[in-house]
């Protein structure tokens, strides 16, 4: 489940052709077209983040020290 936060607390969006409304300033869903219209608005911000990127970036390998 998607959960966003706006900075509004009555944001609303049209999704689908239908309006959607915030609550308290917080909207959750599992629709992909709602999660896509979301993710394009400038007051919202999505609070969960996926979990395919939460993984940790791979460290740079370390550089060898010249050997004169």
């Amino acid at each position: 489940m998607a959960k966003f936060k706006s900075r509004y607390a009555e944001l609303g969006f049209y999704c689908c052709d239908e309006f959607r409304n915030f609550y308290n300033g917080e909207y959750s869903t599992e629709k992909e077209c709602e999660i896509k219209a979301l993710e394009k608005l400038a007051d919202v911000v999505r609070v969960d983040k996926p979990k395919a990127e939460e993984a940790p970036k791979p460290k740079a390998p370390a550089k060898k020290a010249s050997g004169k």
